[in-house]
């Protein structure tokens, strides 16, 4: 029990030092709190002992285990279906359409081209196709995947995530887009929440209002690509007898769901909304500095350039065919 407590207490600290350090530091405004939680952990990753990481390892399994499957639940508090419902069916239609497009080219591409496993590829394309680095988190327990391929996906969210804020007020100016247009194709593009605000409130606030909402959907579409995920699991894995496993249903997936469900109620005052969207933000944090704990940068070297390479892709075609969509 006390070895479980003394990791779970160190990947608290990282956490919570991930949400405060943009609010004592500027430079880091822009950056999700779960990117600099992963940064912070692999950075103690390699300042501490190896005794001393394998004494914090049951710890920091529970961390990235129940810890993050809650997170994933009460990250619903951050969605409602009223504000989902005002960009229409076109920007549902848009989101679904970019999602599994990305999903089908990101994984077959990187199995069948770049000879990524399969694990790789998933995380990789799911995070370019929904929410960045939450939908990573979320897809880990499913896919069970090792650490170091979960740092690699998130990395990638980090490279051209940070490039979209950029570059995409730069396209608006170009190509003379409106600013609905605009916010549709910030909201379908690109990766993660925080970036999709900063591209978006760089041409105005209106542009990234339509931008958060068209993001929401895509998070929305979490629950469905996890579901699909579970059963192509169950279905792909054999038990020692060789039989298939039973399908597996990722629970915090349909809680997620129920979450989003009770907000858009209104029957829960909004204080308290407040107070648990931001648990689940500590609490990924939390989940996110436990996997960088558990990862040595050697083992991410090894993984070459071909994990990039299919990134790179994927945000060429984000970009692409999220402006022919809008």
């Amino acid at each position: 029990m006390n070895t479980k407590l003394t990791g779970i207490v160190a990947a608290v600290l990282c956490g919570v030092l991930a949400i405060f350090l943009p609010r004592l530091w500027p430079f880091f405004a822009q950056v999700s709190p779960l990117i600099l939680a992963i940064v912070i952990g692999v950075i103690i990753s390699h300042t501490m002992p190896t005794s001393f990481r394998s004494t914090l390892e049951p710890g920091l399994n529970v961390a990235k285990g129940p810890v993050l499957r809650l997170a994933i639940v009460l990250y619903g508090f951050n969605i409602s279906f009223q504000e989902l419902s005002s960009v229409g069916f076109h920007g549902f239609f848009i989101a679904v359409v970019m999602v599994s497009a990305i999903l089908a080219v990101g994984i077959w591409v990187g199995r069948k081209i770049f000879k990524l496993d399969t694990d790789q590829a998933i995380l990789i394309s799911i995070g370019s196709a929904i929410c960045g680095a939450a939908a990573v988190a979320a897809a880990e327990p499913i896919l069970k995947a090792k650490p170091h391929k979960v740092i690699i996906a998130v990395a990638t969210v980090v490279i051209f995530g940070t490039l979209s804020m950029f570059l995409f007020p730069v396209l608006y100016g170009l190509l003379s887009v409106g600013e609905a247009k605009y916010g549709l194709w910030v909201g379908v593009s690109i990766h993660e929440v925080a970036q999709v605000v900063a591209a978006g409130d760089a041409v105005s606030s209106a542009a990234a209002n339509t931008a958060v909402i068209e993001k929401m959907i895509r998070v929305l579409l979490l629950v469905p690509v996890l579901i699909g995920l579970s059963v192509w699991k169950s279905r792909t894995e054999v038990t020692e007898s060789g039989q298939r496993n039973p399908i597996a249903i990722p629970w915090f997936a349909l809680f997620f769901l129920v979450v989003i469900f009770i907000n858009s109620t209104g029957l829960i005052p909004a204080a308290v909304v407040s107070v648990l969207s931001t648990t689940a933000t500590y609490l990924l944090a939390i989940a996110m500095a436990s996997l960088g704990m558990m990862t040595h940068i050697s083992v991410v070297k090894k993984a070459g350039a071909r994990s990039f390479v299919l990134a790179t892709l994927l945000f060429v075609v984000l970009i692409t065919l999220g402006f022919l969509m809008t």
